[in-house]
């Protein structure tokens, strides 16, 4: 839209050389007029687009809020001690993980296909 507002604007321009005042007032006008709208229509598209943003925003953080206040239900294995009602020890922290090694997309997209495979394969055994 740009250049065919600069285009537009060159040729009005070399088309009105000779004019009268008038007409080249009136012509001017157009102009304006149509950088006018051209600005107007931009800045609505623009608020469009941000409260479209801001809306899912919103709501992505809704969905946080919601998550954070679910209760965290552990389940214990059958036969261990938290099963047969008993306290567990308190366990000590872990150790904090090792940094990722960053990886080519080529690698990663890989070794995330891996992943995806095995817990499918986990999953239909523990359905099967």
């Amino acid at each position: 839209m740009d250049k065919k507002l600069s285009h537009e604007f060159a040729s009005i321009m070399d088309a009105m050389s000779g004019d009268t005042v008038e007409e080249k007032i009136k012509v001017f006008s157009d102009v304006l007029d149509k950088i006018t709208q051209f600005a107007v229509n931009t800045l609505d598209q623009l608020t469009k687009k941000v409260n479209e943003i801001q809306g899912l925003l919103q709501n992505m953080q809704q969905r946080v809020v919601q998550l954070e206040q679910r209760p965290i239900a552990v389940a214990a294995a059958p036969g261990s001690p938290a099963a047969l009602g008993v306290p567990a020890p308190a366990a000590a922290a872990p150790a904090p993980r090792p940094a990722p090694t960053p990886m080519s997309p080529v690698s990663a997209r890989s070794a995330l296909q891996g992943e995806l495979k095995a817990l499918f394969a986990k999953r239909k055994q523990a359905s099967g």
